[in-house]
């Protein structure tokens, strides 16, 4: 047996283990591994102040499926998780930066206030013509997480379904607004 098939082996049976709720394997897990999820999620682009939010969030989401892991290398694994949460919060981010645009845009030149209310006005109604044109079950996820950012799991409690519905659901729904949102020239 290799070094790597032992370590394979021993990272298996901490999984196994902590998919039984062994806490101590659990904190292992984390404790062997927080330095290396960290750096992968700074590498890939992930702003110093999200740092801590996108760790954290990487060892919910393994540790809630950490009965899933039945083979390779754990470390590929929490990369792969690593990666998604990132570019995930990557997608959020452009959608935001878009609304912020949309509502908190201002005129290059000085306007009165009632013409700047007006065009935010405007805008605002635009964005909701957007999101009229997405699928009720899109739209809904889209409105929780984007515009009153609850978390995948409270959308997921309160819509019926599972989270992982919730994360495709919100993935399709932002591909199709920013659709839209391009078509309409708002982008």
């Amino acid at each position: 047996m290799t070094v790597q098939d032992a370590e394979i082996t021993a990272e298996l049976g901490l999984a196994k283990r902590a998919s039984a709720g062994d806490q101590q394997a659990l904190a292992a897990l984390f404790n062997s591994n927080f330095g290396f999820v960290r750096s992968v999620a700074r590498n890939l682009g992930t702003p110093d102040t999200e740092l801590d939010d996108v760790t954290q969030e990487t060892f919910v989401v393994a540790f809630r499926r950490i009965g899933d892991f039945r083979s390779g290398k754990l470390s590929t694994w929490l990369y792969r998780i690593t990666a998604n949460l990132v570019a995930n919060r990557h997608r959020a981010r452009r959608v935001r930066e878009a609304f912020t645009s949309f509502w908190g845009r201002t005129p290059e030149r000085h306007v009165a206030a009632a013409d700047a209310a007006f065009e935010q006005a405007e805008t605002k109604a635009q964005v909701g013509d957007v999101l009229s044109k997405l699928a009720h079950k899109k739209r809904e996820v889209f409105a929780m997480y984007e515009l009153e950012g609850l978390s995948g799991d409270e959308i997921a409690e309160r819509v019926g379904c599972s989270v992982d519905t919730v994360w495709s659901r919100l993935h399709y729904a932002r591909k199709d607004f920013e659709a839209l949102a391009r078509k309409r020239g708002l982008l």
